[in-house]
């Protein structure tokens, strides 16, 4: 064999060995699946209700990408949109959940009926068990946290 058949032979396995490292290594491989789809940014579901309590109308975006499902609240100010939070999911898959009769991946409502809205995202962990992952605005601090109601 001449070193012109070596050299590609050793490139052509050296190849081989790395493409089946991505495929084995679960990291190497969503990473190589993002380059090779440049999948970027899905956006999941949208959403528009007073999450601020303050009678104005926030846009809320959820989204999946490389590093997982967010979920963005943004408000309207005289036309432009400002993010207020960029909320990141604790699970990895997106989830649905039967809304008012409708399946959907994100709500807005008041879950345990106090007046104050709370934001509604479902999801499901690497063994997929459903969670609902719900957030309530916190004015005093200015940031939405993650809540949990109250039995009555």
């Amino acid at each position: 064999m001449t070193p012109f058949r070596w050299t590609i032979l050793s490139v052509l396995l050296l190849t081989a060995a790395v493409l089946l490292a991505a495929a084995l290594t679960p990291s190497l491989r969503i990473k190589a699946q993002y380059y090779l789809l440049n999948r970027g940014r899905e956006v999941l579901a949208t959403a528009e209700g007073d999450l601020l309590n303050n009678g104005s109308s926030v846009k809320v975006i959820k989204y999946s990408s490389l590093e997982g499902i967010f979920v963005e609240i943004l408000k309207n100010e005289a036309g432009n949109y400002e993010l207020i939070e960029r909320i990141l999911l604790p699970d990895r898959h997106d989830g649905l959940f039967n809304f008012q009769g409708h399946v959907t991946r994100l709500a807005i409502t008041d879950v345990d009926q106090d007046g104050t809205q709370e934001l509604l995202a479902p999801t499901f962990d690497q063994q997929l068990v459903p969670h609902l992952n719900v957030f309530r605005y916190n004015s005093s601090i200015g940031r939405f946290e993650p809540f949990q109601p109250t039995r009555k």
